[in-house]
């Protein structure tokens, strides 16, 4: 098993949904208990051991920089400039050059628990997806596979008929570098009909011809935060039973 000390996060996004709540801030930047929600993310990558952190910014990417600075000086930035016209597997693409090994992948606007991170790290296998139980968030995206080997066969936002999704995406992955090379070959080859395309749908097209796992926690406590409803549900149910949980 490989030593993973690299963490890509993925925070291009305009959180158009979110604009009620955030108003010019990118919505990594959003609060709650008085801090954003991309640093409690950083602290646990940090407790992970990874110190190599790069974050894919677009969308008002200056207030990620001055806001981070004093307390994550070690992130590299690396910027999308297309990030209104392109999906988050642009955003993954071009932080190919900074990477060199495998790594974690994050998106931006989640709260989760601590022991999200070591349990990836410590798995053996190479290219996971982490997954959960059922949240009953109203914004799900299902992951469907083989229960005995734990390998993805599709990843769908919407429930396939007749089948039983083994959970869902938590929006922390584990990447191998050759798989993650390519990923970004399929993408570049692709590019005129994938430019908008998230990278768990680029991960999707390619699980039917190369092993891509997952790893089901069934009671994992967490949460991604798109619209004022799942903000609200974070702030009164999802962020005090992590904090609960950390406590323990």
């Amino acid at each position: 098993m490989r030593k993973i000390d690299t963490a890509v996060i993925l925070a291009a996004g305009m959180g158009v949904r979110l604009q009620g709540v955030v108003n010019d801030r990118p919505k990594g930047l959003l609060e709650i208990e008085n801090r954003a929600i991309i640093k409690e993310s950083l602290d646990r990558i940090a407790d992970g051991g990874i110190d190599n952190v790069i974050m894919v910014t677009g969308y008002a990417s200056e207030r990620y920089q001055k806001e981070l600075a004093d307390e994550y000086p070690h992130i590299r930035y690396l910027q999308n400039p297309e990030y209104a016209q392109s999906g988050s597997m642009h955003s993954l693409f071009l932080a190919r050059e900074g990477i060199k090994g495998n790594f974690l992948l994050f998106e931006s606007d989640l709260i989760y628990e601590e022991r999200c991170i070591p349990a990836l790290v410590e798995s053996s296998q190479e290219t996971e997806l982490l997954i959960s139980g059922k949240t009953g968030s109203g914004d799900e995206v299902y992951v469907y596979g083989d229960a005995e080997k734990k390998t993805v066969s599709r990843i769908n936002k919407k429930k396939l008929e007749g089948v039983e999704p083994k959970g869902e995406l938590i929006g922390i992955s584990k990447l191998s570098y050759s798989f993650f090379r390519i990923l970004c070959d399929y993408y570049d080859k692709n590019l005129a009909t994938l430019k908008n395309s998230h990278y768990e749908e680029c991960i999707s097209d390619l699980s039917s011809t190369h092993d891509v796992f997952y790893l089901k926690i069934p009671d994992i406590v967490w949460t991604e935060i798109d619209d004022p409803n799942h903000y609200k549900r974070a702030v009164e149910f999802i962020y005090p039973r992590i904090r609960a949980k950390s406590a323990k």
